[in-house]
């Protein structure tokens, strides 16, 4: 929870610090009414462009009381009751002032009683902040502004009444213009008044921008930006300007700022009576220092104009939004940027008067001269020669019935290619639509312009660099040909036919084939060669199996030719343990042919086939054999039994004597019975068998017979 309150405040301050600049200047000023009643006026100033549009006046104000020991006696709250907007006052009537100056004032207005009190009375209203665009001093984004009076006691006694500034300063001065403003003062009780630069105070902070009462006196001063700025140079930051000064009788204030910005500057008021000081008035304010636009006249109108009676003006002025024109035949018009149509073609003197009737009109004036179109543009194109590129020549067929034409500017775009001559000419490297202008000038000043359209088709084939052949092979020298060409090669030899587009080339050796290409018109040819290498190849190429015949199921190793620096492939590749090397396995169990295919470094093919024969014989006899007696007298010659077949899956035989006792077991189609059990030889005798099978084609065999054991 408490962290939570924390963060709640930590918002709230920082929406304090978002909504506090703004404040731009203010006063104090206190008015005896008598029997200790006192009318105390308050007057804020706040920046309406600059400042955050939030920030506006407080409502209430609190106007802190405080004794001469600093100590707070009370604290009046005054509501705003209205406000306005102070317009710029110039050091020259004509001097225009920027949008971005704006400001807005209010005078709280509050009857307080202010009984005698020894060491009298000190007053002070406090806000945050000042604007952040003021150069003179430090961090006024953080400094606030105290403004306030100091009521003596003798002022007290005698009901006194301060005296009272009669006009506030100009909230814009224009820079490089000297300033001489009447910051004067008018004391009701005739006391002498002396005047003075001060600096103002700070008062109040970014956490707690309007204090309710004001913190207690003293007040410390602005910290000035400095060098350069300080007590005795409030404007300029540059060096030989003419600092703010003001005459301390008179309260005329004077200076020349040569630095734009905003700057904040302090004035007090000191009233003695009889020598004794018993009151100081203090203010503040913000200096605006920019530039003080003029109304100027000017305007763009062409100085020639031909063939058309019709002129359209574009209006240059500025700082103005009165205009007088006079088109130099009687008629006028006070439009911003009028199109006139003249009578006939002549000389006409055309002004343009901005603010007119009043002491700040300014005037341009320029001489425009309407003639007949005589000036007519022509040319015609001709083609000088075409290979990679083309040589465009361009005939001027320009005439001028009044004047003489003196200036051909020629443009070829999208190249940008430009040219003077009358008749230019211009090489284009590629293919496409272009786009030629001239822009004619005559010795009378009239101009004319003309453009045509041009299409180029160059020959654009681009035919392979080199190729390569394989030895005995043939080859296409140029397989995206253009049709719309034709085509003549050489040399002819190893070519089929040296007249069609792509022919086939068998040569024996390396050799260079040139082509000689022409359009359809007969008018662009080009050259163009290939260079075609001839690769060798290898002599021979056989293929083996070893076995090249299997029974049912088996493998089989394949090899080919052995060369070095040759790729290997072979296929089919399902059944091979590798078909990129020259020697793999095949695993098969139907007959397959193989072919072996190699690979130069140039691309040289060679193919050789071999097949391997897969036997698979029916699952039956006498592809299944089965002996009916056997000898086992060890001489080498039918001593054992065993089931033969090449094709056998899966395997099972039993053996039986007499009396039906098993004496020999297996489940593989290669394992004998050499006529014992458990060790011991068996007599001569007829024994019985079970055989079992599985062929490779799936097919079964079973079979119970009698087996003569022979010793």
């Amino acid at each position: 929870m408490k962290r939570l309150l924390f963060l709640i405040l930590l918002i709230s301050l920082n929406l304090k610090l978002l909504h506090a600049t703004h404040i731009v200047g203010g006063e104090m000023n206190y008015t005896c009414l008598g029997n200790d009643k006192y009318e105390i006026t308050l007057t804020i100033f706040r920046d309406c462009f600059y400042g955050d549009p939030n920030a506006w006046f407080d409502n209430p104000a609190s106007i802190g009381v405080f004794d001469t020991n600093n100590q707070l006696l009370g604290q009046f709250l005054v509501p705003l009751v209205g406000n306005d907007t102070l317009n710029p006052v110039l050091s020259g009537e004509c001097f225009v002032a920027p949008p971005s100056v704006c400001v807005h004032t209010t005078t709280y207005r509050v009857e307080v009683e202010l009984p005698f009190r020894t060491g009298g009375y000190q007053l002070a209203y406090q806000r945050c902040c000042r604007n952040q665009t003021l150069l003179n001093i430090v961090n006024p984004l953080a400094s606030g502004a105290t403004y306030g009076v100091t009521i003596s006691e003798r002022a007290l006694l005698e009901c006194n009444s301060n005296p009272k500034f009669q006009s506030w300063p100009p909230i814009y001065i224009c820079v490089g213009e000297p300033i001489n403003f009447d910051q004067s003062a008018i004391d009701a009780d005739g006391d002498s008044i002396v005047y003075k630069l001060c600096e103002p105070w700070l008062g109040a902070n970014q956490q707690i921008p309007r204090p309710q009462p004001p913190n207690p006196p003293p007040y410390e001063p602005v910290v000035w930006q400095s060098p350069p700025y300080g007590l005795n140079n409030m404007l300029n930051a540059v060096p030989n300007g003419a600092p703010l000064r003001i005459d301390l009788k008179t309260g005329i204030l004077t200076g020349t700022p040569n630095t734009i910005g905003q700057f904040v500057v302090g004035i007090c008021i000191e009233e003695y009576r009889d020598g004794e000081l018993i009151s100081t008035t203090r203010r503040d304010f913000q200096y605006n220092v920019g530039i003080c636009g003029r109304p100027t006249a000017g305007f763009f109108a062409p100085e020639v104009q031909c063939g058309d009676l019709e002129v359209n003006f574009a209006n240059e002025s500025v700082e103005t939004n009165s205009f007088l024109w006079q088109f130099g035949d009687g008629a006028t018009s006070d439009e911003q940027s009028p199109s006139f149509t003249f009578a006939d073609t002549g000389t006409y003197q055309v002004r343009l008067i901005v603010e007119p009737g009043t002491v700040c009109a300014d005037t341009f004036e320029r001489s425009i001269q309407l003639l007949p179109a005589t000036l007519k543009p022509d040319f015609s194109f001709d083609f000088l020669e075409c290979n990679d590129s083309l040589t465009l020549s361009i005939l001027d067929a320009s005439s001028d019935s009044a004047s003489e034409i003196i200036d051909w500017d020629w443009l070829v775009q999208p190249l940008n290619l430009r040219s003077n001559n009358q008749n230019p000419t211009f090489v284009i490297h590629e293919s496409g639509l272009y786009d030629v202008r001239l822009r004619l000038r005559a010795a009378n000043g009239c101009d004319a312009m003309l453009n045509k359209p041009l299409e180029i088709n160059l020959i654009e084939e681009d035919l392979p660099d080199s190729l390569v052949v394989c030895k005995g092979e043939e080859i296409e020298l140029n397989p995206n040909f253009n049709p719309a060409y034709i085509y003549n090669w050489s040399p002819s030899n190893n070519l089929n036919n040296p007249n069609v587009p792509n022919p086939l080339a068998k040569p024996d050796s390396n050799t260079i084939y040139t082509a000689i290409i022409t359009d359809s018109e007969g008018f662009c040819q080009v050259k163009r060669q290939v260079q075609v290498r001839v690769a060798e190849v290898i002599d021979s190429l056989n293929a083996f199996a070893e076995p090249d015949t299997i029974f049912g199921r088996g493998t089989s190793q394949l090899s080919a030719t052995l060369y070095n620096n040759l790729i290997y492939n072979w296929n089919p590749t399902e059944s091979l343990n590798n078909s990129d090397i020259y020697n793999p396995i095949a695993s098969l169990n139907i007959t397959t042919t193989y072919q072996v295919t190699t690979r130069t470094a140039d691309g040289c093919l060679k193919n050789a086939l071999v097949t391997v024969v897969v036997m698979n014989g029916l699952c039956e006899e006498p592809f299944i054999f089965i002996p009916n007696a056997f000898t086992p007298n060890a001489d080498g010659v039918n001593d054992v039994f065993r089931v033969r077949g090449n094709h056998i899956e899966e395997f099972y035989l039993a053996i039986y004597n007499r009396w039906g006792q098993r004496v020999f077991e297996s489940r593989a189609p290669e394992d004998a019975w050499d006529g014992t059990f458990n060790g011991e030889q068996l007599p001569p005798d007829v024994y019985g068998y079970y055989v079992e099978l599985r062929c490779f084609d799936e097919s079964s065999f079973v079979k119970k017979g009698n087996l003569t054991l022979i010793r």
